[in-house]
């Protein structure tokens, strides 16, 4: 069995399971996210010794020179040690411009806009705590033309990100961030179609970049956004929708509730649900859907059963 070396440790790994599932398994405590090789939190540098090529694949040329690769991809074929990433090697340098409140649940975080920092409305980044390259991804709800970063925040009871953020972060404190990842963008494609953009909790975040995307795109289509929440005080940006449903005659504003009464020109019920009564209402949508995994899953289902190609479904699914 292949013997990997970490941190002056030694463990024994097989060459049939993940090696990050692996190490973590017998406490390396390795940083992790997706762990199918997308959000790249678990980056890890080799040192000695050789590693397959395939959890290098998707890593960029001069990271794959360093030594790095995705331990969330490997499985190890031999002995090899590895270290902690150089976080100067990996990440970019930011600073906390605003942070505040959205509602008692979400923190609005924003950011200059490092130089030469290229990225799309609805991508996601990782944010990192630079003493100890702590780790989340996070969706952008900026675009470029802003001129600073946007992150919605979901504050989770114990979570060591957001706990962080909330109590400890401060205007002009650094903040590491990874280059942008993720393809729930806006397609120009798209701009004589209709585009169903539904999502609950945080995942209104990528959604209305999304948005703003297109309508500063021109998009000649109709735009139905279905805002879900579990009830009305989970709601936030609603005077900011209804102000761009008031400019543009193209797009349609929609917010929903799970509990409770329907707010204003909105909904009340499943957000799932609620979506083939809206698709009914054209054809050849394309649809955007964010938020909680579970949620995703269910209107992805949804949107396929009521005619959407799968192809035209892009989807941000948060873990």
């Amino acid at each position: 069995m292949p013997t990997i070396t970490y941190q002056g440790k030694t463990y024994e790994c097989n060459n049939e399971e993940r090696l990050l599932y692996q190490l973590n398994q017998q406490g390396a405590n390795l940083a992790s996210g997706c762990q199918g090789g997308h959000c790249h939190v678990c980056m890890i540098k080799v040192i000695k010794g050789e590693v397959p090529d395939q959890p290098q694949s998707d890593v960029k040329a001069e990271m794959k020179e360093k030594g790095y690769f995705l331990p969330c991809l490997c499985k190890p074929e031999s002995d090899f040690e590895i270290a902690p990433p150089e976080r100067r090697d990996s990440f970019i340098s930011a600073n906390i411009t605003g942070l505040d409140f959205i509602n008692p649940g979400i923190i609005r975080l924003r950011t200059n806009l490092p130089t030469n920092f290229d990225y799309q409305a609805g991508q996601f980044i990782n944010l990192v705590r630079a003493k100890d390259g702590l780790a989340r991804s996070y969706s952008l709800a900026s675009l470029p033309s802003d001129k600073q970063l946007e992150f919605h925040i979901r504050l989770f009871a114990n979570g060591k990100m957001s706990g962080w953020i909330a109590n400890d972060l401060q205007c002009g404190d650094e903040i590491l961030m990874s280059e942008a990842k993720g393809k729930c963008c806006y397609q120009k494609a798209y701009a004589d179609r209709p585009l169903l953009l539904a999502g609950t909790g945080t995942g209104l975040a990528p959604l209305y970049g999304i948005l703003r995307d297109a309508l500063t795109s021109a998009h000649q289509s109709k735009i139905t956004l279905l805002q879900g929440g579990r009830n009305s005080d989970e709601l936030y940006y609603t005077e900011e929708l209804r102000q761009l449903a008031h400019q543009y005659e193209n797009f349609s504003y929609m917010p929903c509730v799970l509990d409770g009464d329907a707010p204003e020109g909105g909904f009340s019920g499943p957000i799932d649900e609620l979506i083939p009564q809206q698709l009914a209402a054209d054809s050849n949508w394309a649809a955007y859907l964010c938020g909680d995994s579970s949620v995703v899953g269910l209107m992805r289902r949804s949107c396929f059963t009521h005619a959407v190609e799968a192809d035209d479904i892009h989807c941000d699914a948060f873990v």
